[in-house]
């Protein structure tokens, strides 16, 4: 299934069924073009990425740092990447502030299978959606969508996913 536009924001997911309470397939994000996660990878649970965009949308209004978004977005990139994920001799009180600050633009790292290897944060400008990314050849993408988009978007597919879990909750027996 595709939701949305692929040369602008969508998500493309399938459900493989297996025998578990779990939701299983493949899916990828598509970013003015570019894919972020590999939709070949096979029987990802569904789970952890699903969950991690309900909290997304949670938090969409604490996305905005004029700090950040007034950079170029390879810059940003590399400045949220280095804050959250590089060693770089910080302290531990350093490496703690830097995590509370800065982790709420983590996107879909370590978002479930299908995107490992990949790495990208999330930056809200006004109504505009900032998406970074590298894939798992490390080539850097970015794009800017309007909010309202990346929205839809995303409620169409949690959408979804709730409807192929309560499939399977009402399909596997009890364990």
């Amino acid at each position: 299934m595709l939701i949305g536009n692929p040369h602008s924001f969508a998500i493309e997911c399938y459900h493989e069924p297996l025998n578990t309470r779990h939701v299983f397939g493949r899916m990828c994000i598509w970013v003015a073009g570019n894919r972020l996660g590999d939709i070949t990878e096979p029987s990802c649970m569904l789970n952890v990425t699903a969950a991690m965009l309900s909290r997304l949308m949670g938090r969409l209004s604490a996305l905005s740092d004029p700090y950040l978004w007034q950079r170029g977005d390879r810059e940003a990139f590399d400045f949220l990447n280095h804050a959250i994920y590089l060693d770089n001799a910080k302290t531990i009180d350093d490496i703690h502030q830097d995590m509370e600050r800065y982790f709420k633009f983590d996107f879909l790292t370590n978002g479930g299978e299908s995107f490992d290897g990949t790495k990208s944060f999330i930056m809200m400008a006004d109504e505009e959606i900032i998406l970074l990314f590298t894939d798992n050849a490390d080539i850097f993408y970015s794009a800017h969508l309007p909010k309202s988009e990346f929205i839809n978007v995303i409620d169409q597919f949690l959408s979804w996913f709730k409807h192929e879990e309560l499939t399977r909750l009402n399909t596997v027996a009890p364990w």
